[in-house]
Parts: structure tokens; sequence; C-alpha cells
């Protein structure tokens, strides 16, 4: 449908009239502001104007400017085609990379009593993907919910090396618009650390009493060639309640405990609280652009503290871009949201994984 300038705007000013009530209108680079006065039900209010004006081409935006609260336009983009080859075609592959890495970590057959090489492939690939397709599930179940146009998970593979190898490097999903408001943009980037963390916990349980507790001496006499790894205090805290080893023995982790391994590291590194993270998106939520922009470079310290050096050289190149807010960065953030954003900061406790210690 296409339509006459004054009848796209008499149709833009009667739909926020039925929403807001107007103070006063003016043009800037030739898109109407509408200054209006705030009410008690805004939030509600906004998302029935963005349903209003979607038809029209235009998404609203709703900003505190000079002491008062404005409502701008900007174009809505055009909804992308779901495809479905590439995701596909990644996530294949990252079963694949995840399994030879698996395979490899389990070779060497030094100690008995652990798994064969191929059941620790398998054990591992599904593991770590389940916690993977998960987490990212998570991102893509809550932007349907808000209907914010994402696409499907990209699967990151990544070649195996002997001696160390995880398979892959995560997954990410693309959001094409900004979440409504801050209630949203917080469901968007806890959901999928929540998400996988739930799942790495009990692949973390199972992995570590499957796991053999052994002396010292008894690896040295066998000739086993093992990587010491640094751990999180979740899985630390597996350890002792679940094996109890002595002081002088050492833990070798299942395939499926290294899975959940793999899983709180990358859980840990999406809530840094930094650019367009999964933490960064709960930051920007909670405290703001100003402070989001704060906590972004204290992210990039945190991240070279715990050793994340890739990470956070890719956050100093992200912050650059800044971050987009959401369509609504006037209405405060809801009591249980904020719940949720302090149950985060408890995830990455438990989660964070001191590589620094590793290298």
């Amino acid at each position: 449908m296409v339509m006459a300038p004054d009848e796209r705007f008499a149709a833009i000013r009667a739909a926020v009239h039925s929403c807001f009530t107007i103070r006063e209108v003016w043009f800037q680079d030739g898109r109407p502001v509408f200054a209006i006065l705030p009410g008690p039900d805004d939030k509600a209010q906004f998302l029935r104007l963005r349903d209003q004006l979607a038809p029209l081409g235009f998404l609203p935006l709703l900003r505190h400017h000079d002491h008062e609260t404005v409502l701008t336009l900007a174009p809505k983009p055009p909804a992308a085609p779901t495809r479905w080859l590439l995701p596909i075609g990644l996530f294949l592959g990252t079963l694949v990379t995840t399994f030879v890495a698996g395979y490899l970590n389990s070779t060497g057959g030094c100690v008995p009593g652990l798994v064969s090489p191929i059941t620790g492939g398998f054990e591992f690939s599904l593991s770590l993907m389940a916690i993977l397709v998960c987490h990212e599930m998570g991102h893509k179940i809550v932007s349907i919910r808000r209907r914010i146009d994402a696409s499907l998970p990209y699967f990151i593979p990544m070649v195996p090396l002997p001696g160390f190898a995880i398979g892959t490097m995560g997954a990410v999903i693309l959001t094409r618009m900004p979440a409504p408001n801050r209630d949203a943009l917080i469901e968007l980037g806890a959901s999928g650390p929540i998400a996988g963390f739930l799942v790495a916990v009990p692949v973390l349980i199972y992995g570590v009493s499957h796991s053999l507790v052994i002396s010292h001496a008894a690896i040295l006499a066998n000739g086993c060639h093992v990587t010491e790894i640094p751990t999180p205090q979740l899985l630390n805290l597996l350890v002792g309640w679940l094996l109890h080893p002595a002081a002088n023995a050492e833990v070798l982790i299942h395939p499926m405990a290294f899975a959940g391994w793999v899983g709180l590291l990358v859980t840990a590194l999406n809530l840094l609280p930094a650019g367009m993270l999964d933490g960064g998106h709960v930051t920007r939520a909670v405290f703001g652009p100003r402070l989001h922009t704060i906590l972004s470079y204290a992210g990039v310290v945190a991240g070279i503290v715990f050793g994340y050096w890739v990470m956070s050289l890719l956050i100093l190149v992200l912050i650059r871009r800044g971050h987009p807010g959401p369509l609504d960065d006037v209405s405060p953030v809801s009591p249980p949201h904020l719940v949720a954003a302090a149950v985060l900061v408890g995830i990455f406790v438990l989660s964070a994984v001191p590589l620094a210690t590793f290298w």
C-alpha cells in the first residue's frame, strides 16, 4: 500500500495519539518528533504503538531528551527470510569437530576405567552441543516471543588440535532490530546463559561422578600425559561433593565433565558486561548507555585478568560500534527482571574459568 506523505503523517499521528498524550510535534531531518506526557502505562502503550506503526514501515523510539519524553521514528527493517542451509551445515560441521575433539582428548588409554576414544567423542560432542543448543535456543525463543527479528543460531566449528581440543568457538544469533524495551533486552541477554547453565549443571554432575580419582604417583607410573586445567567454582564444588579427593590425588575428568567445563567457559565469556555480549545487553538495560560504556571497558580488563585475551580484543573492537539500546529506553526495568540480572552475577561467579593460570 502506497500512501501520500500527508496521509502517512496523519496515520502516524493518529497512532501516537491513540497511545500517548501528545504535548508538542515538530520535524527533525524530515521525520516527526512527538513530545509526550508520561503516563503510568507507557510500557504497554509503547508495545501497542509498535504494532500499529509496523504496517506503516516505522519503528517507534522512546527517549529522554532535554528533560522531555520524546517519541521519534526509525525505518522498520524488512523481515529477512530464514536461511536454513548455512545454519544446518555449520551445526553438522560443529558436531563433527566436537566429536573429533572428544575422540582426541580420550586417546592414550594409559589409565583404565575411563572411556574409549569413540565413546568419549560421542559423550563430549553431544553433551557440549546440548549446552550450546539450549543456550542459543533460549535467545531464539525470547526473540520470537518478544517479536525481535533474529536469525537461526550459527554454530562456529573449530579445528580440533591434539592435547587440548574443544572443536568449537560457540555460536551466535544475529538480531536485526532492537529489543522493544529494557525488560525484553534483559530477557534477550539472560535467556541464553541461564538456559545453557541449567543444562551444564546435570552434565557436570554426571561427568564428575564418572570421573576417576587417582594418585599423582600412579599417573607418573602409568606414563600418562595429562593436561591440568583451571577449574571454575561450580566444578570445584561438585568434585568436592561427589568425589572427595585426597590432597595428593588427581581427578581425571570424564568427557562429559569436560563438556560442562567448556559450557561454563562459554557462559562466562558471554556474561562479560560489555558491548553486544549477553552480559552487555543486561548491563545496557539496567544501567543505561553511559555506565554500559564504562562497564564495557571494565569487561575488557576482567577478560584480561581471567586470560580471555582474544575476547578482550574483540570487545575493544565492538565497543566502537556502541549499543543501540531498546526501542523504549524510558520505561523502567521491572523488579523480576532485576532479579534475573542479579542471578546472572551468581552464574558468572560459578562459571568463570581463570584461564590466566592455564596459559
